[in-house]
């Protein structure tokens, strides 16, 4: 409890303005949240009820001085929960038991909950990580489906801080990493 003589000082959180080169082709209309570059893990719980989501794409791209790698989400329903870490070899992921084996000394994890990778046409996203043209995440893709949660794993060059970017007009999360 802080002492009513003294004012109690709460450290800002320190946050670069986004410029043109970090936007990479969104609009600030677009942009719904910003989680500044961090070394945490991000979290976002999804809401009370709240139908699957289906991840509809996932693209990684290179950028100047980043990699970002954009979920397309279901318009019709709430953006899920998810948690964003960047974990090391041998970390267990969210896919249960004999699941996905994290191998790279450095691995971006990103956990969507409730979720599921395709449409109603039964359009699935590739299970796998596959070779990308993207610097910093070599290669990436869809470690499990598990219950009502879908991981996606990159395998990262290097330890590395992480930017979310929540975005509207279609629903994304763009997830970039340094």
């Amino acid at each position: 409890m802080a002492d009513r003589g003294r004012p109690t000082l709460i450290r800002p959180l320190e946050r670069e303005p986004l410029t043109e080169v970090d936007l990479a082709g969104v609009t600030l209309a677009e942009l719904a949240l910003e989680i500044p570059w961090t070394t945490n893990t991000v979290g976002r719980s999804p809401a009370d009820g709240a139908p699957a989501s289906t991840i509809q794409a996932a693209e990684v791209a290179g950028h100047d001085g980043f990699d970002r790698v954009t979920f397309l989400l279901d318009e019709a329903v709430p953006v899920p929960g998810y948690d964003i870490a960047v974990l090391p070899a041998g970390a267990p992921t969210p896919c249960g038991e004999g699941g996905f084996q994290l191998t790279a000394p450095h691995n971006l994890v990103v956990a969507f909950r409730p979720a599921r990778s395709g449409v109603e046409s039964d359009v699935r996203l590739p299970l796998g990580p596959h070779r990308t043209g993207a610097s910093r995440m070599a290669r990436a893709g869809v470690a499990c489906e598990a219950g009502e949660a879908l991981v996606w794993v990159a395998e990262l060059a290097q330890e590395t801080q992480v930017r979310i970017l929540e975005l509207r007009g279609p629903s994304r999360i763009a997830v970039d990493v340094r």
